[in-house]
């Protein structure tokens, strides 16, 4: 009967885990290595490290020097390459996006020892060399820097050329006052007001039988990436045509960090109306009934960091990672 029960729960193991792999975000690195001549160096070898989390892959360039690395986690990478005859070379803040082909283009090495180094930084903005894809990303923090009311992601898409959010009622305010399953029925992306698709760390989080309702909506302080593909994306976005809407969530560093936000909003915080400042009213002379109620309290929290056992497991902190956020 215990030998049932192990097997029974190695199984539940086992699928937890293929749903776990299943939840990925695919995107790539790529290169060409150079020699001052314009030759292809081949056989270099090469480090990429993940800044934030200290994980280290390894790839060696081929015959007509280009490296690859494949199933990346979006984020902020540095490569180191090294190669007989040629100085070192360190490559940071090369920033990868989320389901994107990210190509570096030519990397020129110098005549030197390997002992000697040269240092360069990516380029602050990077052109898409590797897809016609027209398409806007959006960082976690430029979520946080904004104001949405709600806290409704879907909010900020407005600000995005191409995307129109028309969440409006009657009297013609904005109708994102929380979050809510119906957040997407109000964006239209060139003009498409539906046939979108909207996506969670890879997994498609919209309602399949109406195509127009969300099973949740991520809170913006757990959104490390947001990206809207507006046209031109490649095929594996295929199932929507008028525009795919992709987030991804945050994931733990090598640091433990944490937060924790308390968003108040009540009447008694809102501007004097126009129709008061056309007649020279002032908000304070206006008879509390008369005030509509407006009043929301919304509690967050996020805790992230390595998962580690001191002298025992993930010592270096570079192999497990968690992130918890609830709102």
């Amino acid at each position: 009967m215990q030998g049932k029960r192990t097997i029974y729960i190695f199984c539940a193991f086992a699928l937890w885990c293929g749903s776990i792999f299943a939840q990925t975000v695919s995107s790539s690195l790529v290169g060409v290595v150079q020699d001052p001549a314009d030759a292809v160096v081949p056989n270099a070898s090469i480090t990429l490290t993940e800044t934030d989390t200290g994980t280290v892959r390894t790839a060696v360039t081929d015959g007509s020097g280009v490296f690859r690395f494949l199933n990346l986690l979006p984020g902020t990478y540095s490569i180191s390459i090294h190669v007989a005859g040629f100085k070192g070379l360190n490559q940071s803040q090369i920033v990868v996006q989320a389901n994107e082909t990210r190509d570096i283009g030519k990397v020129s090495l110098a005549l030197g020892n390997t002992t000697d180094t040269v240092s360069v930084t990516a380029e602050a903005a990077a052109i898409q060399l590797a897809s016609s894809e027209k398409a806007a990303a959006i960082e976690g923090k430029q979520l946080s820097d904004v104001t949405l009311r709600g806290r409704d992601m879907f909010g900020y898409l407005k600000l995005i050329p191409g995307v129109i959010d028309t969440s409006f009622n009657g009297n013609g305010a904005n109708n994102r006052d929380v979050t809510s399953p119906n957040a997407i029925r109000g964006i239209a992306i060139n003009g498409n007001t539906s046939a979108l698709n909207f996506t969670v760390d890879g997994i498609t989080d919209l309602d399949t039988g109406s195509n127009s309702t969300l099973h949740y909506e991520p809170n913006v302080d757990s959104i490390q990436e947001m990206k809207v593909l507006v046209s031109n994306y490649q095929a594996e976005f295929g199932r929507n045509a008028g525009g795919a809407i992709t987030v991804v969530t945050k994931s733990g560093t090598q640091q433990f960090h944490g937060s924790g936000v308390w968003n108040h909003r009540h009447e008694g915080f809102n501007a004097n109306q126009w129709e008061n400042n056309r007649n020279g009213r002032n908000a304070l002379d206006v008879p509390v009934s008369q005030i509509s109620r407006y009043r929301f309290n919304v509690e967050t929290y996020t805790f992230g960091g390595p998962v580690f056992i001191p002298r025992k497991f993930n010592q270096d902190k570079k192999k497990l990672f968690f992130f918890w956020s609830q709102e």
